[in-house]
């Protein structure tokens, strides 16, 4: 049974809940929440089977690894969601709010990454995705200085590290550490392995090139970027915390929130925030 289209319909209030009105206005965009940008084949096999029967059998990838299927009239917005819902993806949420937290792949899929990013947002999607806030906030997570997640271009941005240190009894001097190093902070000193570490990213690539487990992990954590965004008045975010545990990840992310619905003006990204108060009262309030 068709579901008439009622003469006043709350668009934004639809946006809000990942439904967007399309430039024809009898039809909608139905944007969906996908946590890390990761699905099943299972799952995949039903959203075009999904896409086929209520719009027409389209699927548009977003920026932020999420998924849209557009051409889905207003009264089939019910049954599809219902569908979704039970695969698992869900319609996601626009506006001002957390958004599709997205992610690189991470260990263990990647060589280079120094943590488990699809764990990591998974935890963060659990605990604030949706949270309403003066206006979007994006979140990313990365898993090395390689940055494939982009952290510098979201408003939070986390990124795995972990600062090397030179076992000297081990060090033999082959070379295998400075030859991995891209930024050139290693240089064979008399027979050892020397780190500058104004020069170290803390990639940790050495650790995993040398042969004599003579570079190990001094130090792992998080390196959280704060007031990146691009759009029409991009702004590169900043380094805030160079080496934090998890826990100080979600102490961030809730202070920032709050303190971004108390100080934030409506449309206000929180780069623009930050520049008003200056980046060190914006750190003293969220990591006190």
């Amino acid at each position: 049974m068709e579901v008439s289209k009622p003469e006043k319909i709350d668009y934004d209030g639809l946006r809000k809940s990942g439904y967007i009105v399309q430039r024809d206005p009898d039809y909608f965009t139905v944007r969906l929440r996908i946590p890390a940008g990761r699905l099943t084949s299972e799952q995949f096999t039903e959203l075009a089977r999904i896409a086929k029967k209520y719009g027409r059998g389209q699927i548009h990838l977003t920026t932020r690894q999420g998924i849209q299927i557009p051409w889905v009239k207003y009264d089939q917005l019910r049954p599809i969601t219902a569908e979704l819902s039970k695969i698992q993806a869900p319609p996601g949420s626009c506006g001002p709010r957390v958004r599709n937290i997205s992610s690189c792949v991470g260990a263990p899929e990647c060589r280079y990454a120094n943590i488990n990013t699809y764990e990591l947002a998974g935890k963060l999607d659990e605990k604030f995705f949706d949270r309403i806030l003066p206006t979007k906030v994006k979140i990313s997570v990365t898993g090395c200085p390689n940055a494939c997640a982009k952290p510098q271009l979201n408003d939070i941005g986390v990124m795995g590290v972990v600062k090397p240190s030179i076992v000297k009894d081990k060090c033999t001097g082959c070379g295998f550490c400075v030859r991995a190093c891209k930024d050139g902070a290693i240089q064979i000193t008399d027979g050892v392995a020397v780190i500058d570490y104004s020069r170290c990213l803390d990639c940790g690539q050495c650790i995993k090139a040398c042969p004599k487990e003579a570079a190990v992990p001094g130090k792992r954590g998080y390196a959280i970027f704060v007031g990146g965004n691009v759009g029409r008045h991009p702004r590169l975010a900043t380094k805030i915390v160079d080496f934090a545990d998890e826990q100080t990840i979600y102490k961030l992310v809730e202070n920032t929130a709050r303190l971004f619905m108390e100080e934030g003006a409506p449309g206000e990204r929180l780069g623009h925030l930050i520049d008003r108060l200056g980046i060190g009262e914006f750190a003293r309030r969220v990591l006190g």
